[in-house]
């Protein structure tokens, strides 16, 4: 079972990888640039963004088994921040940096630094991406 939910984790964290390019250049399109992060999230983590973004951090956190869930969800949750501040939204650019750090700061209580940290490794080495987050 754990090299099944291995295999499911870097699926997840390649399928992030693949997206972010697409997040990232569609920024200037509020509608397009959305529509590639909640499908980030599905394609992902199976679940939809707009769901889980409707509860507290803790509880959300509370749903994963593997801090890298976490992490992708902040990295996604980060980039709709970022999306708000290109588009002049600031108060919903800090609501969506605050979740963020909120979900990292429940993935390390929940996890642990070290494997938080381990799982910031696995995001950067994995999707060929830096980790801008924590």
């Amino acid at each position: 079972m754990p090299v099944l939910r291995h295999a499911f984790l870097l699926n997840a964290v390649r399928e992030l990888g693949r997206s972010v390019p697409d997040i990232i250049r569609t920024r200037a399109s509020w509608d397009a640039c959305l529509e590639h992060i909640r499908g980030a999230c599905t394609a992902s983590l199976g679940m939809e963004y707009d769901t889980l973004s409707r509860f507290d951090a803790r509880s959300v956190v509370g749903l994963f088994t593997h801090p890298e869930q976490a992490r992708i969800l902040a990295r996604l949750v980060d980039e709709r921040a970022r999306l708000c501040e290109a588009h002049g939204r600031y108060a919903e650019a800090l609501a969506d940096s605050v979740y963020a750090g909120q979900l990292l700061m429940h993935s390390r209580a929940r996890f642990g630094l070290p494997r938080d940290a381990r799982a910031a490794d696995v995001l950067e080495r994995e999707a060929g991406m830096p980790s801008k987050l924590g």
